[in-house]
């Protein structure tokens, strides 16, 4: 893989127990170009007057918040908060199997264009990833709680002293685990200096910051207790995300999992396990028109979780 943004990846993918030949395969992606980017928190800042205590402007050019306040002075008072959710940040996932598990590779490429640097990116999952390999002096800072659930977080603040991913830059990171991709969030966190004030700031202003401070979206991660109900959702997303790159084929594979998830429901299994041969088979002609997160679901999720 470079980190210039072309990459590739030959995975062996073994379906032992299933009958289904190695497949050996390039993960090509023009998600660099074309994925949707994380998205900016929901909570936006109310403006204007503030309670005949103070007031709050947009300031559209820089896209800062001023906070405005009579001061104990009498002294007009004023401090700018800097969102931290400017940064353009995409993230590409990909999977390969392996004789013990499996190897999770992530991209994090700010863009050119991103007015602010990231100094943290968090992944939500509860299992421990094992021999974490992170570029750039970033640093596996372990599984936390948080409003969230649990994240495992990444960050260049640590004994490494890396330094945050500027624009135009890429970051990866790598790990294992013993279990299968599904659709998680994932979090991203811009450069942004802390907002200082020149004494304390009302209450009523102070209500008014954002109580969400990152940028959010979807990626694949290990998840603990998948099953073919979570799949059929988890492909839901995929799609929306624009992991798949035609309309026809995202809903020709949605309503292929549908009837195997409605086959196992029936308990026929055997003939559920033949579906899911076919779509694996299908998906293969087709891979080309799957980007890397959509593939690791057909081929390593419903696989694992019909053999």
């Amino acid at each position: 893989m470079t980190m210039g943004g072309e990459f590739s990846m030959k995975a062996i993918i073994g379906m032992s127990g299933f009958n289904v030949l190695p497949l050996v395969f390039l993960l090509w992606s023009s998600a660099f170009a074309q994925r949707l980017p994380l998205r900016k928190p929901e909570f936006r800042i109310k403006t204007g007057q503030v309670d005949n205590i103070g007031r709050i402007d947009y300031d559209p050019k820089s896209g800062n918040y001023i906070f405005q306040w009579k001061g104990l002075d009498g002294k007009l008072k004023r401090a700018i908060y800097i969102p931290p959710w400017k940064a353009i940040v995409t993230v590409t996932a990909m999977v390969r199997q392996e004789s013990k598990g499996f190897r999770y590779t992530y991209v994090l490429r700010n863009a050119p264009n991103s007015p602010q640097a990231v100094n943290r990116f968090s992944l939500k999952m509860s299992s421990e990833p094992q021999k974490v390999y992170v570029a750039n002096n970033w640093e596996f800072w372990g599984i936390s709680n948080s409003i969230f659930g649990k994240l495992a977080n990444f960050s260049p603040y640590g004994r490494k002293q890396g330094f945050p991913l500027k624009p135009g830059s890429s970051l990866k990171i790598e790990f294992f685990s013993s279990f299968p991709p599904g659709v998680v969030k994932c979090y991203a966190f811009g450069d942004a200096p802390i907002m200082r004030v020149p004494e304390e700031m009302p209450g009523e202003l102070a209500d008014r910051l954002p109580k969400e401070e990152h940028l959010h979206g979807f990626t694949i991660a290990p998840v603990e207790k998948p099953s073919l109900q979570r799949l059929v959702s988890d492909w839901d997303i995929a799609v929306e995300e624009g992991w798949v790159r035609d309309k026809k084929l995202a809903k020709r594979f949605s309503q292929d999992l549908q009837r195997i998830l409605r086959l196992f429901a029936e308990k026929r299994f055997e003939e559920a396990k033949a579906e899911a041969e076919q779509t694996i088979r299908f998906a293969r002609q087709n891979q080309k028109l799957l980007e890397p997160e959509a593939q690791a679901l057909i081929f390593f999720t419903l696989p694992h979780l019909v053999r």
